[in-house]
Parts: structure tokens; C-alpha cells; sequence
């Protein structure tokens, strides 16, 4: 697959190893490193974009600025895109990812560049998405090309039907328990097989945000239904490095514990962990289906009154599907609080920030020390079914309990 959409891209020898330049179908900037963009801008008088109709920025890691500095660089981030003629989105919108997605940047068989690692998203409907840092998305911009090692691919087959309560989420964090890292590390990872072809869109997208956390350059899902452009059929795989099977029969709900994404255990091994605060949202778990899952667990239930509940929808299309369908209104009824789409609390630069020693339990995708504003509160992450549950109960639930409350 990669192969393929490169070709179409670069006149350079495409082959694993290669070094080639490629054009660029579109890229788009979060708020979080465009001030730094705008300075190398300024530093080496890049002047007009290439192609301004190519380009956006989005704000989501500040919906809500917590500070005069956030404040400020969310209004210099304005400036400079006006500046330069491109769109520049606001107002809460949402994650830029699931914008991209939203909005038909992601197409089966294009290159997308994003200023954020979790760009590989667009990997749920057989884009290249890839993301950069500041320095190379300025190059782009610039230019409307970039470079990169052409990376060896790897196949991953998943076959099999887990519990009925294990989601696309605690399959990702099976693979990351179970296989190592330098397996995916700056590879081209294909998922295939009956487990990854039955996938919702919105389990697709969980499934590819997390391509970084497995380390791999870029994810490809399976074919599906889109508008958005043909999919790309496989073509055989006998030029993959590598084939590795899964069998997630039987698989039960998992979590992540402090302080690293692969450091899963099963509910009943961390059981009765208490909580200070969970989370729901992200370019990971804020889709429709996943604040669905959550209100529907809480219909007419109470979050535990030392829980801070919060459910943040990835953009604003789910947030009115949520709103249409329900959902918001009963997970407020729950004690939930709900926030403005976008990236929420994931970051630790808007709130809520955790306080100290009350670990929190998350559908984020990456749990490392500090992450959301505070290193002295432990991280776990899980599924909205297990996030809902422990908000529930004010801990994390046993199998047998979370098969009870559903």
C-alpha cells in the first residue's frame, strides 16, 4: 500500500530504504506548534504558501485558553494564517484529525501531513498520514513537498471474536502488550482479517490514531465503504517483511496502567483501583460511538460523587449527533460534565488537570508521566465501557461487575 500511493507521488525509485521527495495532497496545523511555524516562516522569509487551498490550521489542543500565554499564542496563530491566506479554524471545531476526516482531507491513496503525531488517523480510510514536526510542515507549506524513507511494511492479520464487551480500543491494546515495538518501529503496518474488516468507521479511526503508540510510520485499515474516494484493493503481500497473526477470541476488556500504553493488564488484575477523575474523549475515544457507549451505560445512573466525569466529543459534528441522539443530555443527567469539542483535558494545557495522588482513568491514547498536567496523578487507560463503569463506581470493575452493570 505504501508502495503504491508513493509511486503516484514522487518520480523517484520507490523501493523500502529509498530516500524520496513526494508531493503533498494537503496539511494542516494544530495551534500547539503554530507559533513556532510562524517564526521559521519569518527566520528564513519563506514568503506565500504554495498552495493556500492545501492548507489549515485547526485549534484543539486550547479550545478554551487557560492563561494569557495560551491566550496569545492561539491569537498570534490567527494572525499568521490570515496572513498567509489560508483557512484557519476555530471555535471549537474540534481535533484537527477527526476534522481532516470530516472535511475529506483524508482520501484513499493521498498524502496527508499533519503537525501532530496522532495525523496517522487518516490511516482508517488507506490515507498516508503522517505526522511532522514544525520544520518540515513550514517545508511544506512552502514548498507543497517533503521527504521521507520509504518504510518496509509489515501485515497484520487479526482474526477472531473477543467478549462482547472488548472494543476496538482494547484490541490496540492487545497488540501493544503482545508484540514488540521494533516489530512496527518506522513501518508501514496493513491490518487485515476478518477482526480488523468488520470495523465501524468510527473503530477504524480508534484503531489508526493509535498507529503511533505501536511506533509504526503509518497504519492502513481495510477497505471500506467511503465518499470519499475510491479504496484501495490489496494487491498480495509477499513483499511484506513481516506477518503477524492474532487470534483475539475470547479477549476481555484491558487497561493500560501508568506510566506507558503497552503496560496492559487484564480489569481483574487492577480492580479496585479508585479514581479521582475520568476522561472521555480524544481523537481516540471521542467518536460517536464511543460517547454513545458511555451515556448508555449511565442512562439513568449517578457517576460517583468523588469522580470528576468528563466527556469531551472530537469535534463538532459528534457533538451534535450526541446532542440529537440523546447522549449529551443523559450523561449530564448522569454528573457528567461535557466540554467543548477538541482535545480536552488529553494535553494538560486547558483542564481539567488532575490533582495530585488521585490517579485518573482515560480513553486517551498515551498515558506517559505528566501527560495531562500533573506528574503526581497516575494514568490508566481503557475503553468507554470501562471508563463509564469506573466513573460508576468510583473504581476500576471487576469482569464479572462490568458484565452486571451491562
Amino acid at each position: 500500500m505504501i508502495e503504491r500511493i508513493l509511486a503516484t507521488h514522487s518520480t523517484d525509485p520507490i523501493a523500502p530504504g529509498n530516500l524520496v521527495t513526494v508531493e503533498v495532497d494537503r496539511v494542516y496545523v494544530q495551534d500547539g506548534n503554530s507559533p513556532t511555524i510562524a517564526r521559521l516562516w519569518e527566520k528564513h522569509g519563506l514568503g506565500a504558501v504554495h498552495d493556500p487551498s492545501r492548507v489549515a490550521f485547526v485549534v484543539d489542543h486550547s479550545v478554551l485558553p487557560p492563561n494569557v500565554a495560551i491566550a496569545d499564542r492561539l491569537a498570534e496563530a490567527r494572525r499568521f494564517a490570515h496572513s498567509l491566506g489560508v483557512d484557519f479554524l476555530s471555535d471549537g471545531q474540534g481535533v484537527s484529525h477527526l476534522v481532516a476526516l470530516e472535511k475529506g482531507w483524508f482520501r484513499p491513496g493521498s498524502i496527508v501531513v499533519g503537525s501532530d503525531s496522532h495525523t496517522c488517523l487518516g490511516g482508517a480510510v488507506q490515507a498516508l498520514a503522517l505526522g511532522m514536526g514544525a520544520t518540515d510542515v513550514a517545508a511544506i507549506m512552502a514548498t507543497n513537498r517533503t521527504w521521507l524513507r520509504v518504510p518496509e511494511t509489515v501485515v497484520l492479520e487479526v482474526t477472531g471474536t473477543p467478549h462482547r464487551l472488548t472494543t476496538a480500543k482494547d484490541v490496540l491494546l492487545h497488540v501493544l502488550r503482545s508484540v514488540p515495538m521494533d516489530t512496527w518501529l518506522y513501518r508501514a503496518v496493513e491490518w487485515c482479517g476478518e477482526w480488523p474488516e468488520g470495523l465501524s468507521d468510527d473503530e477504524a479511526a480508534t484503531v489508526a490514531s493509535m498507529g503511533v503508540e505501536m511506533g509504526a510510520k503509518c497504519v492502513f485499515l481495510p477497505p471500506r465503504p467511503t465518499p470519499l474516494g475510491a479504496a484501495l484493493s490489496p494487491t498480495g503481500r509477499g513483499d511484506a517483511v513481516a506477518t503477524v497473526h492474532l487470534d483475539v477470541s475470547g479477549l476481555t476488556p484491558l487497561v493500560a496502567l501508568p506510566h506507558l500504553p503497552g503496560n496492559v493488564a487484564t480489569l481483574d488484575e487492577v480492580a479496585g483501583t479508585r479514581v479521582g477523575q475520568v476522561f472521555v474523549g480524544t481523537c481516540t475515544n471521542g467518536h460517536t460511538e464511543d460517547i454513545a457507549a458511555a451515556a448508555e451505560f449511565l442512562r439513568a445512573r449517578r457517576v460517583h460523587p468523588d469522580v470528576m466525569t468528563v466527556v469531551t466529543p472530537a469535534s463538532r459534528a459528534v457533538e451534535k449527533r450526541s446532542a440529537e441522539s440523546g447522549a449529551l443530555e443523559a450523561l449530564r443527567e448522569a454528573g457528567v460534565i461535557t466540554t467543548p469539542p477538541g482535545c480536552g483535558a488529553c494535553v494538560g494545557v486547558q483542564g481539567p488537570v488532575p490533582a495530585s495522588g488521585l490517579p485518573v482513568l482515560t480513553t486517551m491514547n498515551r498515558n506517559f508521566k505528566g501527560r495531562m498536567g500533573n506528574p503526581a496523578a497516575p494514568i490508566y487507560l481503557a475503553s468507554p465501557i470501562v471508563a463509564a463503569a469506573t466513573a460508576l463506581l468510583g473504581r476500576i470493575p471487576t469482569l464479572a461487575e462490568l458484565e452486571e452493570l451491562t
